[in-house]
């Protein structure tokens, strides 16, 4: 016998008994608002032909959008002319909050074209000024990008920790005059060390918003170590809590509120490499990183990439989309509050969104098999249900329906949103 799996709502019942052998039952935590930035946003850079996918985009219903993505912000200065490109980008997309790198690194002995790289102080505050003439709706600034590899991938061994500290309370505070209301966020670490750890102790108290990048693998590993390594999400939240509340690690920022942001994540930080990133496995394992950083309270989380840029994208440079693209575009419905469940089996990663009089569950269900799926909420009733699998991606099919009059069997490696609407039969269709 597959899986026989029951999720029951508790509110104003007795506890279940042994005999229902529930395999997925309300978790005990409370309702609490879901933050649509913290599933919902992205990376986005001047590279992509966002009018070219404009459609598929705008169906992820972006909450929030990072630009310029990736180390490009260390290696392009920001001109007029990027600005202007950004505007159009982002209107395009519907004018989410921005968080905007400014431009900390330049290369030792010369720049891209022997142009002077623009990564000053007073060039923070330009990009500020810039920003303000747009328009633009910036709701942080990131300081730099991953500049734990500064010294080690990029030549230059004078940056350490403390360096780092320096540059950003002197871009903070230039971009203050401009702006007293600014953000500042940072340190933008590729997963999270040594160099997060020293950076929290010497100028913690400089972030609004303490951020880093989490990219467990470079595609190596088997399909059962991929999704093992969707434990580093929660574990590295805990972590920097555990730091940021010592006064031994981070004596500056005591009495501060800590607010954690992943800038950067993926399962790999290989673009060239479609193993375990636009596959099933990848995709899968981004939902539930997005789903599992935003139920841990981490407040703008942008997924690395957009679109067009290698296997990274959520969209291909033809605008043909991964199994990414399909499982964000199903977390477009993660909104309301959060509705908390639990599952017994390993294999089956589970999530609920209450959203008025409907409850919205996503069951991942990352085994090699199908799974039996039985869902009973008292006061509500099934209305429908959506999968998602590599294969209906790869031959370009929309979310397929599953039958719902029994057990609801999940194929194998699936996303399946399952919707219940509260005290009405099951005649609507779902959305």
């Amino acid at each position: 016998m597959r899986l026989l799996l029951t999720l029951t709502l508790l509110t104003g019942l007795s506890t279940l008994t042994s005999s229902q052998a529930a395999m997925v039952k309300p978790g005990p935590a409370a309702p609490r608002p879901i933050l649509p930035a913290s599933v919902s946003a992205f990376n986005l850079g001047n590279w992509m032909p966002i009018v070219e996918a404009l459609p598929e985009l705008r169906a992820l219903n972006s909450a929030g959008l990072r630009w310029p993505g990736g180390n490009i912000g260390d290696e392009q200065n920001r001109t007029p002319e990027a600005l202007d490109t950004l505007k159009v980008n982002w209107t395009l997309l519907g004018g989410p909050p921005l968080m905007i790198q400014t431009r900390v690194f330049s290369r030792p002995g010369g720049n891209r074209d022997n142009v002077e790289a623009k990564n000053t102080p007073e060039d923070a505050a330009d990009l500020v000024r810039m920003a303000q003439a747009r328009g633009l709706n910036v709701a942080c600034w990131e300081i730099g990008n991953e500049p734990n590899l500064y010294a080690t991938k990029r030549g230059d061994p004078s940056w350490t920790p403390e360096k780092y500290c320096g540059v950003v309370r002197a871009q903070k505070a230039a971009i203050l005059k401009v702006d007293p209301a600014a953000r500042i966020a940072g340190p933008a670490v590729s997963n999270p060390g040594p160099f997060l750890d020293a950076t929290i102790l010497e100028c913690g108290d400089a972030f609004d918003l303490v951020t880093w990048h989490l990219y467990p693998s470079n595609g190596d590993g088997t399909d059962t170590e991929a999704f093992d390594s969707i434990s580093k999400v929660q574990d590295t939240l805990t972590r920097v809590e555990g730091l940021w509340a010592d006064p031994a690690t981070n004596p500056h920022g005591q009495g501060r509120m800590l607010a954690q942001g992943v800038t950067e994540y993926a399962q790999s930080y290989r673009s060239d490499r479609g193993t375990h990133l636009s596959d099933a496995v990848g995709g899968l394992w981004a939902a539930e990183a997005a789903l599992r950083l935003s139920e841990g309270g981490a407040l703008y989380n942008t997924y690395f990439s957009l679109m067009a840029t290698g296997n990274h994208g959520l969209v291909d440079n033809g605008g043909f989309p991964h199994f990414s693209y399909a499982a964000f575009r199903e977390l477009s419905h993660y909104r309301g509050e959060t509705f908390d469940v639990t599952s017994d089996d390993p294999a089956l990663w589970v999530h609920g969104a209450k959203d008025g009089g409907l409850i919205t569950v996503f069951a991942l269900n990352t085994a090699a098999t199908s799974t039996p799926l039985t869902i009973t909420v008292p006061g509500h009733a099934l209305i429908g249900a959506k999968t998602i699998t590599d294969a209906d991606v790869n031959a370009d099919k929309p979310p397929r329906p599953l039958a719902v009059s029994g057990p609801v069997n999940l194929p194998p490696l699936s996303l399946t949103r399952l919707v219940l609407k509260s005290s009405s039969p099951p005649s609507a269709e779902l959305p």
